[in-house]
């Protein structure tokens, strides 16, 4: 799969996309500056979020929501409508922001709220994102899928079926999908760990081989990030900003630039580690296993003519290249000495017959 001028797969470097959503706090300069200073401190791609509170929340259904139902958004001190509303991005801005990623090297890209939203955005997205509250919408689904474009899909808040359908119906039009895992809960604790199921990767993994695997990521810090790589995980949504303390309501559980470009830092390091699955000798342990290991020694001076038996060999540290390991010791029980062994010296099949 390929996203603006990146390609991701397993092989690729982790793609890395810094969720503005509505950090830029009703301004286009601010939109712009957030794309700079991601773009400056590692990210691929820059993701907004197209919405209107009309086509999105209804009001009436939260004003009746059972006051038993508490999530972040029972600390908005706005209704949720309202909230939105002000959050939400001036779909004109569109173009321009899209220009301004590319001209940072970046992919830009949304997830479009709305039937329309999808249709608008359509010629300035590199990329369409599918919300975790969107998964089980399939006309919108359907209809993302046909855009000829990459699809990146969450999964919070979701059970295996609504992946199932969801899945089912992206694949009839669409084959560059990444599928992932996400914890929808954004008070952004520590707290939150256990749940976040990074082992439901290996489950995407076995239903969809071919699928590139992500994590949107609302935890704090990014040790879910490290883990979800480990797993197989090539994409990386986490949420983005200059400042914690502004107000908002997506800055409190964002990373900040200095935190971002650390988390890739150590993504990089981590996928230096992972290698090919090739169980080998390292190039950096060349010598060390002519140390660590054993081989077979005289236990005693040998004679010419002389047969090897169990109780004339002992195995012990080093192992010369020309040395005979242990594990092949019935290799030369029996077998007779051409010349002379001192005790102590290795064995090597060359003085053997």
């Amino acid at each position: 799969m390929k996203i603006f001028n990146k390609s991701i797969g397993i092989n690729e470097p982790t793609y890395f996309i810094a969720e503005i959503g509505s950090n830029f706090d009703g301004s286009l300069d601010r939109a712009k500056t957030l794309i700079k200073i991601a773009a400056d401190h590692g990210a691929d791609a820059v993701k907004f979020q197209h919405y209107t509170a009309e086509t999105l929340v209804s009001d009436v259904g939260f004003q009746n929501l059972d006051s038993s139902v508490e999530t972040h958004q029972s600390k908005w001190k706005e209704s949720v409508s309202v909230t939105y509303d002000r959050a939400s991005l001036n779909r004109e801005w569109t173009e321009e922001l899209c220009e301004e990623a590319h001209k940072y090297n970046v992919g830009f890209f949304t997830s479009p709220y709305s039937e329309y939203l999808v249709d608008f955005v359509e010629q300035n997205v590199d990329a369409y994102k599918i919300g975790s509250g969107d998964i089980t919408y399939t006309k919108i689904i359907d209809q993302i899928s046909k855009k000829g474009k990459p699809v990146l899909i969450a999964t919070g808040a979701a059970n295996i079926d609504e992946v199932k359908h969801a899945m089912s119906t992206l694949q009839k039009n669409c084959s560059d999908i990444c599928l992932m895992q996400c914890n929808t809960n954004y008070e952004g604790v520590i707290e939150s760990a256990q749940f976040q199921n990074l082992n439901v990767l290996s489950t995407f993994k076995e239903l969809y081989p071919d699928v590139i695997l992500g994590l949107s990521c609302h935890m704090p810090a990014w040790t879910s990030v490290l883990g979800s790589i480990a797993m197989g995980a090539r994409v990386i949504e986490k949420h983005f900003t200059d400042d914690r303390n502004r107000k908002g309501p997506d800055h409190g559980f964002a990373i900040n630039p200095e935190e971002w470009e650390k988390m890739v830092k150590e993504t990089r390091l981590l996928e230096s580690m992972l290698g090919d699955g090739v169980k080998r000798v390292e190039n950096n342990e060349q010598q060390t296993v002519i140390v660590q290991q054993r081989c077979l020694r005289a236990k005693r001076d040998l004679n010419a003519n002389e047969k090897i038996t169990e109780d004339v060999i002992e195995a012990l540290r080093p192992c010369p290249k020309d040395g005979i390991k242990p594990s092949r010791s019935e290799e030369i029980i029996g077998r007779e000495i051409v010349k002379p062994i001192s005790k102590g010296e290795h064995i090597k099949l060359e003085n053997l017959i």
